[in-house]
């Protein structure tokens, strides 16, 4: 155990004083410190008199305050040093200014109460934590002017809040680039940010592991300009060139997509008006980018084995993406491919269009349009995978909830089809085999199957015979496909049911079979089927 130095009156003026032992100002006693004095203390500094500090006053071990302790101006540094973990109490007293500076970077400063610093922070060594976790109502708080200065890649763990706000100027929290600035309305008195690097944001989603809150006394009709900082250790399989803010509202993350900018070499997201109400919320990073793992097959196109590709081998393929159309919710997402993509890539049997629907209740039957999240065009293969624009990875697209969800897949001449509830999960992707019933939602509802077997297969297809894209075949498909015969349209035609270029007998055959097909034979519905049922999409609305 250290030796221990207990006072009465004590005064340094200019001089140094080191030693290994603790200091102990009892009550009643008064401990002077000097401009240009510096005290060393490499154990326990505990103050239940008066310690009036206008030097430098260096503390290795636990510093505790139950007296007065004060300084003049902007001189008095308390400076938490050495090696070691160490705790702070200031008690009821602020500190002029709090200097970080321990001697490994693992070393921790642990404010154990709400600690005032009125003239400066600096944090040059070690880790300064409010230890959100355990005491969530512990802050660092300093004026909203105090200038807060950090050496290379430090940062205070937990909160800090800034007080005497005003809108209009960026003010540092956690970081250099923990940044707020409030604008219009009426500006909070104070503002509050907690920061947990290495945090677990909740639900288990795609994130960057790293937690955001926020709190404010007073203010209304205000926005905040906020930048989120984070490292490259947290990223956690996201893509930091994708990043964009998220916020748990009604437990459910709903990203921000507008108004953002990212520096990548300084690791910060930033995005600007930030409604008030909305800053409440828990906020955190996440890439909005995922993948959807699909498989599909097209009854039209299908020969037996596998789809046939004839509309891209006979040069019928558009370069631009074909669902730009009210029946697709008039889809315009703009893509495009250069001349000679088709070529380059044989195995493309057409365009395809795959969203997302998220449900605020979770139920299939309200996954209509209003609960899209996402949705992007691709490729589908021979094979029954779907690409992307390169023709050659999976499609992926930017969605805006996080969650389950329901992956449809639509074809211009096709019945759509949508999964089960699917599970999110941490690495951004969502995967479905439509080729089995097993993978289709089925609306009992409905008699036919939400697709049909495809012939020597036992796989599923997406059922044929919808040129007129009101998504139950009958008589006017029918019709369509007739009238485009007796004309013998060619190329890329919605009437092409089969999807080799022309529309004939073959396609009217197959669309009146279909308008006029028995239900398939379902277990949860054997009881219900009835022959000459016209198929009808299973989605509850297109």
């Amino acid at each position: 155990m250290l030796p221990k130095i207990t006072t009465a009156i004590a005064v340094f003026g200019f001089l140094s004083l080191q030693s290994q032992a603790q200091l102990n100002v009892q009550s009643g006693a008064t401990f002077f410190m000097q401009s240009g004095a510096q005290v060393t203390v490499q154990g326990d500094v505990q103050n239940a008199g008066t310690l009036n500090n206008d030097g430098s006053l260096r503390v290795q071990g636990n510093y505790t305050n139950t007296g007065t302790y004060t300084a003049v101006g902007t001189a008095g540094v308390l400076e938490m040093y050495g090696t070691g973990n160490a705790n702070l109490a200031p008690g009821s007293s602020a500190i002029a200014n709090l200097t970080i500076n321990k001697t490994a970077a693992t070393d921790i400063v642990t404010l154990t109460a709400s600690t005032t610093v009125n003239n400066g922070l600096t944090l040059t060594q070690g880790v300064l934590t409010t230890n959100p976790t355990v005491t969530p109502a512990v802050a660092l708080i300093s004026p909203a002017a105090t200038p807060y200065t950090f050496a290379a890649g430090k940062e205070v763990i937990g909160s800090v809040r800034r007080t005497g706000w005003a809108n209009g100027t960026a003010r540092v929290f956690n970081q250099p680039n923990m940044l707020v600035t409030t604008n219009a309305g009426t500006a909070p008195t104070d503002l509050t940010v907690t920061m947990i690097p290495n945090g677990d944001p909740a639900q288990a989603e795609r994130e960057v592991k790293r937690k955001f809150s926020f709190a404010y006394t007073g203010g209304t009709g205000f926005t905040a300009d906020v930048r989120y900082p984070y490292i490259a250790s947290e990223l956690n399989t996201n893509t930091e060139a994708n990043l964009v803010p998220w916020a748990l509202v009604s437990s459910e993350w709903n990203s921000r997509t507008t108004n953002i900018t990212r520096n990548t070499g300084s690791d910060w997201v930033n995005t600007t008006a930030i409604p008030a109400a909305d800053l409440l919320q828990e906020w955190k990073l996440a890439d909005p980018n995922y993948t959807m793992n699909v498989t599909a097959n097209l009854r039209g196109s299908w020969t037996g084995a596998a789809m046939s590709t004839t509309l891209n081998s006979a040069g019928y393929l558009p370069l631009a993406q074909p669902y730009n159309d009210a029946a697709f919710n008039n889809y315009n997402g703009g893509e495009t491919v250069a001349a000679g993509f088709f070529a380059a890539n044989p195995t493309i049997v057409d365009w395809v269009l795959i969203e997302l629907r998220k449900p605020s209740n979770g139920l299939p039957g309200d996954a209509n349009f209003s609960s899209l999240i996402g949705r992007k065009v691709g490729f589908l293969r021979s094979n029954g995978t779907v690409v992307g624009l390169d023709g050659t990875t999976a499609l992926s697209f930017d969605i805006n909830k996080q969650g389950a969800s329901y992956v449809l897949v639509k074809h211009r001449n096709h019945l759509p089809v949508m999964s089960n509830q699917l599970p999110s999960n941490a690495t951004g992707s969502f995967t479905n085999n439509f080729t089995t019933l097993a993978g289709l939602y089925d609306n009992a509802a409905l008699t036919s199957d939400p697709a049909q077997l495809l012939p020597s297969s036992v796989l599923y297809g997406l059922w044929a015979g919808n040129p007129n894209r009101d998504f139950i075949i009958n008589n006017g498909d029918v019709g369509l496909v007739r009238s485009n015969a007796n004309t013998s349209v060619t190329g890329y035609s919605y009437g092409d049911v089969n999807m080799d270029g022309i529309v004939n007998n073959g396609d009217l055959g197959l669309t009146r079979a279909n308008a006029n097909t028995a239900a398939q034979t379902h277990t949860n519905r054997s009881a219900n089927n009835r022959p000459n049922v016209e198929p009808k999409s299973h989605i509850p609305s297109n």
